[in-house]
C-alpha cells in the first residue's frame, strides 16, 4: 500500500510540475541574487558588484548599475519592492546584514543595518 501511495504521489507531482520555458546565459560570472520586478528579471553578481535588469524572454541586459556599498560586504541577495519601486541589494559582513536601496536606474536611496549577530 505504501509503494502504491508513493508512486501515486510521484505521478501527481510530475503531472503538476511546471516546464522550463527557456534558458539563457548568466549576465556575469557569480550571480548571488535574483529578483522579479518592474516586468524584468534582476540579477546581482557578488564578484563584480553589478546589478542587471534583464529581459525575461531573452536574457538581454536592459540596464545595469554598480552596487556600491559603504561597508565592506559580500553581496548575498536581491529583492524588488513593487510598492516602493526599489531594487533592494543585500550584503553581509561578519554577523551583520545590510540592505541597500536603489531606484531601478541605480540611484542610491540609502541603507538599512539589520544588525545581526
Amino acid at each position: 500500500m505504501k509503494k502504491i501511495l508513493f508512486v501515486l504521489l510521484v505521478v501527481v507531482s510530475l503531472a503538476s510540475a511546471k516546464a522550463i520555458i527557456s534558458t539563457f546565459d548568466s549576465p556575469d560570472t557569480n550571480i548571488s541574487g535574483l529578483a522579479w520586478g518592474d516586468g524584468a528579471l534582476w540579477a546581482m553578481d557578488a564578484v563584480t558588484d553589478s546589478v542587471f535588469k534583464l529581459d525575461p524572454e531573452t536574457g538581454e541586459i536592459l540596464d545595469s548599475f554598480y552596487f556600491s556599498h559603504t561597508i565592506t560586504t559580500v553581496p548575498t541577495g536581491l529583492a524588488y519592492s513593487e510598492a516602493h519601486d526599489l531594487v533592494l541589494c543585500g550584503g553581509w559582513y561578519n554577523t551583520n546584514g545590510y540592505v541597500y536601496k536603489y531606484t531601478p536606474t541605480g540611484s542610491y536611496q540609502g541603507m538599512v543595518d539589520l544588525c545581526g549577530g
